[in-house]
Formats: structure tokens, C-alpha cells, sequence
């Protein structure tokens, strides 16, 4: 009995639930290169063959390499993850944010997945795809472009690349208040978006498209965690408070409320400000009593 307990304790444990993110991200990395080889596939039977006309490529300067592009995406992702990693410190907090990572990466990659195979454009530059006659050969294929070996050539939208840009910016503003690396992080986010589109690694479109997407998908995972927070910790329901509340973020792990400078914008654009104010003064009117009835 004891150790069936403890096998009950293990599988809904931090680390059990870190383990079923992580398998998650797995299978669904696998689910999306299955999908593009599908789409190239696909592309190999139709008429489009050249690229689409692009503003992004007529403006800027071509790079002939994707190597930059790929230098400048996996060092901001693995200086985002080490770093962040030792600023968490105490292993909890350093669970919360791999889960999170695992988590967030294979939901974007899992809506990635359908909007390649949905929509198949052709590549941006000549390409020569793999093509794969079984399935055994193709998850051969689908390992080797999980381990960057292989390239599909119609993976463009959305951007996969700009979705780990994107992330870890996100990742920075969420994790550290300190102004220094949330620049550099910025900077260097830049300098990748602009190679990814100059080597054309990817059409402008789905580097836009990837940049409101994975945005939308941590505002709404992190609006979430911050519902479910406030069902337990109700007096956190100021932004300052919770980020500076000891026992609020241990549980919470958010040390920067993420949207937390669009609230006064997104306030003025609703108008709550002056529902408010109108809910105010209709509280604050003087009272008159009819004296005839008294």
C-alpha cells in the first residue's frame, strides 16, 4: 500500500507534471514535422513553384546564409534559458519555468502544425525536399529535423524562429525586473528578426504572424495563471502587490505581471475609467427625503 501511495504522490508531483510537459513537447514536435513533410509533399504536386513577392525581401539587403539567422535565434534562446534558469534559483521556481517552457513551446508548436498544412506556400528560396515513402522513414525524416539535420521547405507560416525570438523576450520581461537584460534581450531579438527575413529563413508575413501569435499565447496562458492565482490569493488583485508579495509568488512565480503597462491603456480604450467615475459620484449623490411622508 505504501509504495502505491507513493506512486500515487509521484505522478502528481512537480516533477511527475514536468515530465508530462516535456513528453508533450515531444510528441508534438514530432506531430509538426510529420505535417511538414506532408506540406512539402504537397508542394511538389502544385504549379507554385517560385516565391511570393515579399516588401521584407525588397527591402532589405540579402544574406546568403541562414546560418546567421539560426546563430543569433538558438543563442538568445539558450543565454534566455541558462539565465533565467539561475535567476529562479530555488528548484521549485526552476520547475515552474522549464514546465512552462515545455507547455507554452508545444502549444505553439501544435497550432503551428495546422497552420503549415493548412495553407502551403512555396519555399523562399530554392529548395529540395525530403521526401520520406513510408511512415517508418517518415519519423526518420521528422528526428532529423527535430535535431536540425534536415530542413523542410515549406514550413513558413508561422515562423518558427520568431517564436522562439519572441518567447524569450517574453520569458526576460516576465522573470527579471532588471531594465539591462530586458534591452539586450530586445536588441538581440531584433538583430534575429531582421537576418530571418534578410536570409529569407522566412516571408515577412510569417515572421508578423508569429510574432502576434506567440504573444497572444503567453498573455493568454499567463492571464490564466493569474485567474487561478486570485481564486486563492483575492487580496493580490493589485498588480504591485502580488509582484512584491513574498507569499503570492512563491506559488505564482511571475515576478513581472506580464501586460501590466497596457492596463491604464486598455482602461481608457474600454472606458472603465469613466464607469467608474460615473459609479462614483452616483454613490456619493446626497440623499432627499420627502417630508410630507414623515
Amino acid at each position: 500500500m505504501k509504495s502505491e501511495k507513493s506512486a500515487k504522490r509521484f505522478l502528481n508531483s512537480e516533477v511527475a507534471r514536468l515530465i508530462y510537459s516535456a513528453v508533450f513537447l515531444i510528441v508534438v514536435a514530432y506531430f509538426m514535422t510529420l505535417f511538414q513533410q506532408l506540406s512539402d509533399k504537397r508542394w511538389l504536386g502544385s504549379d507554385t513553384k517560385n516565391p511570393l513577392r515579399d516588401l521584407g525581401f525588397e527591402a532589405f539587403p540579402f544574406l546568403s546564409t541562414f546560418s546567421i539567422a539560426d546563430a543569433l535565434v538558438m543563442s538568445l534562446f539558450g543565454i534566455t534559458l541558462v539565465a533565467l534558469t539561475i535567476i529562479s534559483r530555488r528548484l521549485p521556481k526552476i520547475i515552474i519555468f522549464w514546465r512552462r517552457v515545455f507547455w507554452l513551446t508545444g502549444l505553439l508548436y501544435f497550432y503551428r502544425a495546422f497552420t503549415i498544412i493548412t495553407t502551403t506556400l512555396p519555399p523562399t528560396k530554392d529548395c529540395v525536399p525530403v521526401v520520406a515513402n513510408s511512415f517508418g522513414e517518415m519519423m526518420k525524416v521528422a528526428t532529423y529535423m527535430i535535431i536540425g539535420s534536415d530542413k523542410a521547405c515549406t514550413d513558413n507560416i508561422y515562423s518558427g524562429h520568431t517564436m522562439i525570438v519572441t518567447s524569450s523576450v517574453i520569458m526576460w520581461n516576465i522573470y527579471t525586473r532588471v531594465k539591462w537584460f530586458k534591452l539586450y534581450a530586445l536588441l538581440h531579438a531584433i538583430a534575429a528578426l531582421y537576418t530571418i527575413i534578410a536570409s529569407r529563413l522566412h516571408f515577412t508575413v510569417d515572421v508578423l504572424l508569429s510574432l502576434f501569435i506567440t504573444y497572444a499565447m503567453y498573455c493568454i496562458y499567463f492571464s490564466l495563471v493569474r485567474a487561478a492565482m486570485l481564486e486563492k490569493y483575492p487580496g493580490a488583485i493589485t498588480n504591485l502587490e502580488s509582484e512584491q508579495d513574498d507569499q503570492y509568488q512563491s506559488v505564482a512565480h511571475t515576478p513581472h505581471i506580464l501586460n501590466r503597462h497596457l492596463v491604464s491603456v486598455v482602461r481608457w480604450m474600454d472606458g472603465i475609467d469613466l464607469r467608474l467615475k460615473a459609479k462614483a459620484n452616483e454613490m456619493t449623490l446626497p440623499t432627499t427625503v420627502d417630508m410630507s411622508h414623515a
